[in-house]
């Protein structure tokens, strides 16, 4: 008998099918933002697969897999690091998008490389972070924040600022929330108020 099996696992976002990431991104780009995590560096996360090499594993057309790409990467789930030529191929690094929300209302998004040998501990990192709603600066060194519609994130302040409408609010929050805690909320979110309901909107 002739024959090997590869026994290595890769990862993905549990969250994704709750948090509706997979339907907005489709199934051809969950297969090929899978397909190009498996072809990721584990000390880099730098990938490499050729268009050819992804359609033939994923069983997708040539275009249809250019066009998925390009969808990837504008949803934050795909970087190009070096466009290739007729000699090498357009090398990829895969990413991980964490939408941080209050009901419906998107407060930011926080996006990080997927560099296998460093992902489980950075995504530890920031998930006992959001947990505990402390200030964590290493946490976040080496992400990247998207602030949502009507937000806008100081880096050096480590702060998301905009305002939150009562309308807005989810009923449940507004009913357990405190004084202080919504002043926060409308005033200038810092990051440690944006962990603090994320925590709350996971139960």
């Amino acid at each position: 008998m002739d024959g090997k099996i590869d026994s290595t696992f890769g990862t993905f976002q549990r969250d994704m099918f709750e948090s509706g990431l997979a339907a907005e991104i489709g199934a051809n780009g969950f297969i090929i933002w899978v397909a190009i995590k498996t072809h990721a560096d584990f000390n880099t996360g730098v990938a490499w697969p050729s268009i050819r090499r992804l359609a033939a594993i994923t069983g997708l057309a040539d275009k249809t897999v250019q066009k998925v790409i390009k969808e990837l990467e504008a949803a934050s789930l795909l970087r190009i690091v070096q466009t290739g030529n007729q000699r090498t191929s357009t090398r990829y690094i895969a990413r991980e998008r964490l939408d941080v929300k209050l009901g419906n209302k998107l407060l930011c998004r926080i996006v990080i490389d997927y560099v296998p040998q460093a992902i489980k501990q950075q995504l530890h990192r920031i998930s006992e972070t959001l947990k505990t709603g402390e200030r964590n600066p290493e946490a976040f060194s080496q992400v990247e924040i998207i602030p949502g519609e009507g937000f806008v994130w100081n880096p050096q302040t480590g702060t998301l600022q905009g305002a939150i409408s009562i309308k807005e609010m989810p009923a449940k929050e507004f009913a357990t929330i405190d004084a202080e805690r919504f002043a926060a909320s409308a005033l200038g979110l810092k990051m440690a108020g944006i962990q603090k309901k994320a925590k709350a909107i996971k139960k």
